[in-house]
């Protein structure tokens, strides 16, 4: 097999890995919604509503933030709103119906925090220089997707304005963060960060 040829075939294999870990999560989602009386969009919702700034929960953010169209996201919170989990207010503009979880909303999303919690515990099993390093990837991967169009919203430091990559000749600590100003190691990537500017072409 040729070098070209080999790591194609890696390539493939990688990718077919991630969707088999995806058609994972999608199974562990949809039994942790299933045992709510909840669809797996419903409870994503749930989920963002608990951690999303107040400012910004509303429905066209969680489309985007889904990639799911705007009517689509409505229907998941009006079902969401007839089970009394969420209450909708008018914003600070008076237009824009601002998305409340209830109380019993609230106990929902507490519960439904750990859905994933066999995926961490098999991560967690890794030596943490493999974490670190598969984390880095895989942003970097998502990050490639975001600028193809693949995926919509990240809030990573791959896509940050403030993400300076490969600055540093520390290996575990090769980026810098412009915003705190010191390096950023491996496996202090986020994911999703609330200080988080994209960039601008």
């Amino acid at each position: 097999m040729t070098g070209n040829r080999a790591e194609s075939d890696l390539d493939r294999r990688l990718t077919d890995a991630i969707e088999r870990l995806g058609h994972g999560l999608r199974a562990l989602s949809q039994r942790s919604a299933r045992a709510q009386g909840l669809s797996p969009l419903q409870q994503q919702a749930v989920l963002a509503l608990a951690r999303m700034p107040a400012a910004q929960r509303e429905v066209n953010a969680l489309a985007a933030e889904f990639d799911v169209t705007t009517p689509t996201m409505s229907d998941a919170v009006s079902a969401l709103e007839r089970k009394e989990l969420l209450t909708r207010s008018p914003g600070a503009d008076g237009r824009r119906r601002l998305l409340t979880l209830t109380e019993r909303g609230g106990d929902v999303a507490r519960e439904l925090a750990v859905w994933d919690q066999q995926v961490v515990a098999a991560v967690a099993k890794l030596p943490v220089e493999d974490r670190a390093t598969t984390l880095h990837t895989l942003l970097r991967v998502i990050a490639d997707l975001q600028r193809d169009g693949v995926v919509s919203v990240t809030r990573m430091c791959t896509t940050c304005r403030f993400f300076g990559p490969g600055v540093h000749a520390d290996p575990a600590a090769p980026h810098h963060c412009d915003l705190l100003r010191k390096p950023l190691p491996l496996t202090a990537l986020r994911t999703d960060c609330a200080e988080h500017e994209p960039i601008t072409a």
